[in-house]
């Protein structure tokens, strides 16, 4: 059962997802009509997408209902720019990779720059105005593990990403996933928060990513710049595999402390 006063900022997250999504359908519906782009993707399709990513960020702010509440004063104000903007992010996941497998490439860039942009201006928000929510907290990671996963996924599957880089996107993500859970199952609930090194490889991939949309527009990459970019994607996300290994350490070393030896 939700407490009383976080019902209007969980029904505001619900209301501003699908707004959104809403937003976004007709926006890129009239943008589809107006090129006069025969091919993929069809208007319906894009609108049936995006209202359909709309939908399942709003079930998840249901699921995630009891976790709207802001640590900026006692008391709770409203959903908040930070977490408004989080919402926006995983809303533009949809319309971003249906424009990619369409091959749209100069709309999937402007989409996934916007997408981008919302990681960055939310964190920048956040910390300002010092608001923060254990929903912010866990979301805004959640996020950016979604959207990556799925953008270069499509690059994999276009041939765009190499196998060895995308194997390795895969092994950062599983071993986030069940080393998540073994920790959950070993110590109880834990915040799942963006560290550091997450944010600097965050910016990266980014990057990269708008890299690689912008060289299939202008007609491909050069082989060398191929190979300067999926090394840095490697090393990051091989950084990020060796930091999630650390902070779990960590983790269990600070509940074993706390539990003390036993006899």
């Amino acid at each position: 059962m939700i407490p009383h006063r976080f019902d209007r900022v969980v029904r505001d997250a619900i209301v501003f997802s699908l707004a959104c999504a809403l937003l976004v359908s007709v926006l890129g519906a009239l943008w589809l009509h107006a090129t006069h782009v025969t091919g993929d993707p069809p208007v319906v399709h894009f609108v049936a997408w995006t209202l359909l990513g709309g939908a399942a960020t709003a079930l998840s702010c249901v699921a995630m209902s009891s976790t709207f509440r802001v640590t900026s004063g006692d008391r709770l104000v409203s959903l908040g720019l930070p977490n408004a903007l989080t919402l926006a992010r995983f809303v533009l996941i949809a319309p971003t990779v249906l424009l990619l497998s369409a091959m749209r490439y100069p709309e999937a860039l402007l989409c996934y720059i916007v997408l981008f942009a919302t990681d960055v201006v939310d964190g920048v928000v956040a910390r300002r105005r010092r608001i923060a929510s254990e929903f912010g907290v866990m979301a805004d990671p959640l996020a950016d593990v979604a959207s990556t996963f799925a953008v270069f996924t499509v690059f994999f599957l276009q041939g765009q990403c190499p196998p060895w880089l995308y194997l390795l996107l895969i092994a950062r993500y599983a071993m986030l996933l069940v080393g998540s859970l073994a920790l959950f199952l070993a110590i109880g609930p834990f915040t799942l928060k963006a560290t550091l090194p997450g944010k600097v490889v965050g910016v990266v991939q980014a990057t990269a990513a708008s890299i690689i949309i912008a060289g299939v527009m202008a007609g491909g990459l050069s082989e060398g710049t191929k190979r300067v970019l999926f090394a840095f994607l490697g090393i990051g996300f091989a950084s990020i595999v060796a930091s999630q290994a650390f902070i779990g350490w960590q983790l269990v070393r600070r509940r074993a402390s706390r539990i003390g030896p036993t006899r």
